[in-house]
Formats: C-alpha cells, structure tokens, sequence
C-alpha cells in the first residue's frame, strides 16, 4: 500500500473514530420531567375572544436548494408566487440546512428552515433563527441524543417543531413523555396523521401544540397530487407583524387544517367555555366534531352539527376537538388545565456527572486511537531484504 494511499485510509479512520465518539460519548445523560398530567382549578382556552378569522400560513415547504439533492423541484421565488395565489399571509420556506431570506422588505416574514442532515430523519423546523445550527449527530436515534439536539437549537429558535414523527422511524411514542423544550409538533402532513403522538406529549404534562404543514417538495402545480394546500395553520395574530404572530403561536392561538385532497377549508367561528361546558362552532354542519382527552381517549362526538358541546370532566387534564367536514379536517389546540397563572415548562436537566465522565472517558479512548491510526497511517512500509548478489565466476 502506498503511502498516499495509507494516509487517505488513517484519515478516513480518524473521522470516523470522531463519529463514533460522538454518537456514543458525547449525548448528555439527562433527569427527564416526569410525566405529569396537567392540573389546577382554572381552564386554559387559547381560542378565549376569538370570533373568526387569522393570516393562512405554512412552515414546511421545500425549494429548489443545494443543486436539486432535497428533491425541491421549484425555485424559491416561483414557490412564492404559488402560495401567494392562494391568498397564503405567510410562507416559511423551510430547505433543509438554508434560510431563504425575504423577497421583499414588505412581506410578512419569518424565517424557517429544516433542520436534521443524517440518515436518522430526526428533523425539526426550526422557526425565526438568525442562522443555521448545524450540531448533529450522526444518527441520533436515542432520546438522550433527540432532547441535546433540541438543547442545541433552543438558543437560536424563536420556535420550534418535532417534524413528521414516523417518517423515517424518527421519534418514538416513548420519547414524547420525556423530550421537553420545544413548542409544537407536527400532527398532518402529507406523509400522515400524527394526533397520536400529539395525545402521548399532552397526556405526559408538555404543553405543546398542534402543526399542520405541506412539507411539499413538488411544488409545481396546485389540485389533486400537488404538495400545496395539504396543511396549514390559521394564525389568530393580533397585528400583521412577525411578533404579533411568534406571541400567537406561542401562545397556541391558532387552528391547523388538514385538507388531504386540497378540499375546502373548514371555518371556525369559536371555541370558548362557560361554567364549565366547552362549546365550539364552525362554518356548516360538520360531518363529525369529537372531543378528545388524556391518552387520546374519545369523550363525545356529534354527527351533521355545526356546532357541539361538552361538559369538561374533573379527569380531563385537557380536551381537544378534531372537526371533520367534506373530507377535510380541523385541528383544534388543547384547552388546559392550569392554575391561572402559567402553563408548565417541563425541562430535561443534565446529569453532569455521568455526562463529564462518559465524554472525559471516551475522548481519553478517541486520543489513543487517534495516536495509533495515525501512527500505522504514517509509518513507512517495510523493507524488503536485498537479494544476494550473483556470485562472479572465477577465471
């Protein structure tokens, strides 16, 4: 083996020595929050005041980035144009890895972009960063790995969404009573309904909220078998500004729909509670409006209404509601119990003994195979001994 040859060999080895490090040394050890169902006297209702209305927003959606290999087949300024044609308030252009900057100073805008690079398919939108996290692990198929990427993004997020959980094998139903510090995970795409996984957070006390989104990557064309108009958000903004709709979403004031076959909307009109009955309305005679509680248990259900009603249970740690009419669906955020103060921040804590001893013992491990890589890759070859030289006949 040559010696260039050696070389190139010892350096891909000390990468991936490095890889290996840090997948398996470098993820924290964590005291997770224990799961623990929202309670309190009072009722937390994100939609209270709400009669109507919001800015059709979309978060997920895919351009034509880094040379065609994320499959965007539409470039970003084209990509705008077709949402805006279909009255769209805000579009988050989310490429994997790249923010797409505004095209206009006049538009409403926040950042997006998706994040996750590596085979596992852990992605998260991360929404209003000033710039890209690029810190990943390698597969990141532990909880310990998924909660320190969402430790490393929380910094830079003005907010933050669990993308596609099953795509991929991503996240686990396991994982959602433990991984805290994000704002809402993604319940309809096109690549599935997730409100089971959505019901499994809430049940375990994270206050997190429904997302809708396209995740589109053909863009091309709108109607059936386009990836525009699957799932989107109705943001109840108080103004048309970037901070009004972070304090919206923020605060789960806004409703997702889901319209598969680019069906109609569904309109809500309002979803309050009044000495203790939770009331909502839509915009027709809905085919089926269902109240929904802890472990996604089905707790009542009206056919051909407009409107529905439910009597909040002292075993109701929140309800929410999913509206199905012409084959569409409406996504309701979760009224909460909460003691009329602040809802609960769970937070995963870093164990640092664990953590310094594992990662100190690992890069005291990664240093000595380092030294030995580096010491075969550059080692001469041995020489071969000399043949003898023929003898010379004597004259």
């Amino acid at each position: 083996m040559g010696t260039l040859t050696r070389r190139l060999v010892a350096a891909v080895a000390i990468v991936l020595a490095g890889l290996v490090y840090l997948e398996l040394a470098w993820p924290p050890f964590y005291d997770f929050a224990p799961a623990e169902p929202f309670h309190g006297e009072r009722w937390y209702n994100p939609y209270a005041g709400y009669r109507g209305g919001g800015l059709l927003a979309n978060f997920h959606a895919h351009s034509e980035a880094w040379s065609g290999l994320t499959f965007g087949d539409t470039p970003a300024h084209q990509l705008r144009g077709i949402y805006q044609a279909l009255h769209y308030d805000l579009i988050g252009i989310s490429d994997y890895m790249s923010i797409e900057p505004p095209e206009s100073a006049s538009d409403l805008y926040l950042s997006a972009y998706e994040h996750g690079y590596t085979p596992g398919r852990h992605h998260q939108t991360v929404i209003g960063a000033k710039h890209v996290d690029w810190f990943d692990y390698p597969f990141g198929s532990s909880t310990r790995q998924k909660q320190s990427v969402l430790d490393s993004l929380r910094p830079g997020a003005a907010y933050l969404v669990l993308n596609h959980p099953t795509k991929g094998n991503s996240y686990l139903i396991g994982d959602m009573d433990k991984l805290s510090g994000y704002d809402a995970i993604e319940i309809a795409t096109k690549y599935g309904v997730w409100d089971d996984f959505w019901d499994a957070a809430l049940t375990a006390g994270r206050p997190v909220w429904g997302f809708a989104a396209d995740d589109g990557h053909a863009q091309t064309e709108t109607g059936p078998g386009s990836h525009v108009g699957i799932g989107a958000l109705v943001i109840h903004a108080a103004e048309r500004t970037p901070d009004a709709v972070l304090a919206a979403l923020r605060a789960g004031r806004f409703h997702s729909l889901y319209t598969r076959q680019n069906e109609g909307p569904i309109a809500l009109e309002y979803c309050e509670i009044d000495a203790g009955v939770l009331r909502v309305r839509v915009g027709e005679p809905a085919d089926l409006i269902r109240f929904f509680s802890v472990h996604g248990q089905l707790r009542s259900e009206a056919r051909r209404k407009p409107e529905a009603i439910y009597t909040l249970r002292p075993d109701d740690p929140y309800v929410r509601i999913e509206v199905t009419a012409h084959h569409a669906v409406l996504y309701l955020n979760p009224v909460i119990r909460w003691d009329g103060t602040a809802l609960p921040r769970p937070e995963a804590v870093v164990r640092a003994g664990p953590t310094w001893g594992v990662r100190g013992g690992g890069a005291l491990v990664l240093v000595l195979v380092w030294v030995e890589i580096a010491r075969r890759g550059l080692r001469a070859p041995a020489q071969s001994a000399a043949a003898p030289a023929p003898e010379r006949n004597s004259t």
